[in-house]
């Protein structure tokens, strides 16, 4: 089924400010994987192509779960706000609000183990917490008995390369792939 027609009850009620369907981006994956990626909200390339994390910052990300050993088609990946915004700006409070009902109900009808939050906008919504990325990064929270943590958004990796240790390792730390230090034997068999 279709993204738009399995919460056709949430768009009938969405205001039209709030809805555009040239920059509107559904969620991708698996509606029974065990991690959940929310990002912000859609970029242009996103939009071009009607998927999450598809442009530079989605490269990142690709790279780093191929390193990590993990196949991004298991986890369903969505946005908390998913249009984007005009110019590329930062959601805004009132956005945020109207697309929120439809990330919880995602969050419910997936039901995943792990809620992984990309960035400040999608951590501190989710978490209802005023706390910036950088202090709640790797962390697990727990929110109605459901697991979160927040991640830094692959594009701070774009700006800030010495993100990118620390985004890999969270990514380890969700995905039960910590490195130990030690040579497992599947490094000794390649």
């Amino acid at each position: 089924m279709a993204f738009r027609e399995k919460y056709s009850d949430f768009f009938q009620n969405l205001n039209e400010e709030h809805f555009n369907e040239e920059r509107f981006v559904p969620a991708v994956g698996p509606e029974d994987a065990e991690v959940m990626m929310v990002g912000e909200a859609p970029g242009e390339n996103e939009v071009e192509q009607g998927e999450p994390f598809v442009g530079r910052a989605g490269k990142k990300l690709n790279e780093i779960l191929k390193d990590i050993d993990t196949d991004r088609s298991e986890i369903y990946i969505t946005n908390l706000v998913k249009i984007r915004p005009p110019e590329n700006r930062d959601p805004k409070k009132k956005g945020i609000r109207a697309w929120k009902p439809l990330l919880e109900k995602e969050i419910e009808e997936v039901d995943p183990d792990m809620v992984l939050t990309l960035g400040n906008f999608a951590s501190k919504e989710l978490l209802e917490k005023k706390k910036g990325i950088t202090s709640m990064h790797g962390r697990i929270f727990s929110r109605e008995g459901r697991k979160i943590m927040p991640i830094y958004h692959p594009a701070a990796t774009l700006y800030d390369q010495s993100k990118t240790p620390e985004l890999e390792k969270d990514l380890r730390k969700a995905f039960g792939k910590e490195e130990t230090g030690q040579t497992s034997l599947k490094d000794l068999q390649q």
